[in-house]
């Protein structure tokens, strides 16, 4: 620190600490704490054979070369005698999942994203601390080394980028939906302070509230910003292209919610259903079971279409009633399933809700087919599996 004062020295370091404290204390208490109760939620939906399930689905080679290792024989992926060595290895499974959710989510992911973003807040409080000028009151106004810009603006533009850091982090936290990109965008964050300062900045009162308000808008809302300033032309296009998707068909989507999943790049009712749950929770920060039901209501609208909605009022919107329909129907109930009586009337119902213009004959069989469709989708299966008789699947 070259060319600063005795005073600004000590002043560098008890910002710097203090800040690096603020930044740093909520993603510790995550790591240490939010990370593992997020991992048990997973952990107390997924188990047994709803697990293996899951497995067979979503990480069948991963499952196979486990199941190759354990039993010695290469030639386990032959038939679906794998199936049945997964469904009697929960062991093995709950391994084989812990060992893949490190992979994806893992404590050691978060090491790099947390050093750097801890340095940078830590370089951007000394910045802020050896430009501060002790002496005058009128001294705010006094431009500083970094391009320039006045301590206010500087200041202004800093504490609206920790603002939001703090304040989006704790909120993640809460939600145990902290993930290791939003780590890398808190940092990216705090380095744009500075390019915001030099384009807002300025030396009246109104351009220092412009600069904090900027500094504490999140990253996808300051590139839709910036395009705006940059291409005005292009404003009605994004207009037109941000007209409401139909993942608000799906019951219990709000418009933050299908924000949350274009964020992640999650546009279509097809990507939902065709999403791993688990990965699409942790990308998402939703519950689990909040997942697990706009999934199984993403297969249903994939196979009966549009007019899904209205299978709701008779609570055939989601996989799991049909699952249970189509198991009555192939005579395959067991007593643990719910019990389902004068099915064919059920069915009829159905048929003339969808197909009200088709032929009777032609348009019940047409439902049959459908429902033992969704019925035997390894998602619907796990799901079954998960839990058979909880009335919010």
């Amino acid at each position: 620190m070259r060319g600063c004062t005795v005073a600004q020295r000590g002043y560098a370091g008890i910002l710097g600490g203090f800040v690096t404290v603020l930044v740093g204390s909520p993603l510790i208490a995550f790591l240490c704490i939010g990370w593992y109760a997020r991992f048990h939620e997973f952990e107390n939906s997924l188990k047994d054979k709803a697990l293996s399930a899951y497995l067979q689905r979503y990480w069948s080679k991963r499952l196979i070369d486990e199941l190759n290792g354990s039993y010695g024989d290469s030639d386990a992926s032959n038939g679906n005698g794998w199936r049945e060595r997964a469904d009697s290895s929960p062991e093995l499974c709950d391994r084989l999942f812990t060992r893949i959710y490190h992979e994806q989510y893992g404590l050691l992911a978060f090491v790099l994203p947390y050093l750097i973003l801890l340095s940078v807040a830590y370089a951007a409080a000394t910045v802020l601390a050896r430009n501060y000028t002790f002496g005058p009151c009128n001294g705010i106004n006094a431009s500083t080394c970094v391009y320039g810009i006045t301590q206010q603006i500087l200041v202004a533009s800093f504490g609206g980028a920790l603002m939001f850091i703090v304040s989006d982090s704790v909120l993640s936290i809460r939600r145990r939906a902290l993930n290791v990109s939003d780590v890398y965008w808190y940092a990216l964050r705090i380095m744009l302070a500075i390019p915001l300062a030099l384009v807002a900045g300025g030396m009246d009162g109104k351009s220092v509230v412009i600069v904090f308000a900027l500094a504490t808008f999140p990253i996808d809302a300051l590139m839709k910003v910036v395009r705006r300033m940059g291409f005005p032309q292009v404003t009605q296009a994004e207009t037109d292209l941000s007209a409401p998707d139909k993942l608000l068909s799906l019951s219990g989507v709000t418009l933050p919610i299908v924000a949350v999943f274009e964020a992640e790049g999650v546009n279509s009712i097809e990507q939902v259903g065709a999403a791993d749950p688990v990965v699409l929770s942790i990308r998402t920060g939703f519950p689990f079971r909040f997942t697990l039901r706009l999934c199984s209501q993403a297969i249903v609208q994939r196979h009966l279409g549009n007019d899904v909605d209205k299978l709701i009022p008779v609570g055939l919107a989601d996989v799991l009633p049909i699952y249970f329909i189509a198991k009555t129907l192939n005579n395959e109930w067991e007593p643990k399933f719910p019990k389902v009586d004068d099915v064919d009337e059920i069915i009829k119902n159905a048929a003339a809700r969808l197909l009200p213009k088709d032929d009777e004959t032609q348009r019940i069989a047409i439902i049959k087919m459908k429902f033992r469709q969704i019925a035997a989708e390894e998602f619907t299966v796990m799901l079954a599996r998960i839990t058979p008789l909880d009335p919010g699947l």
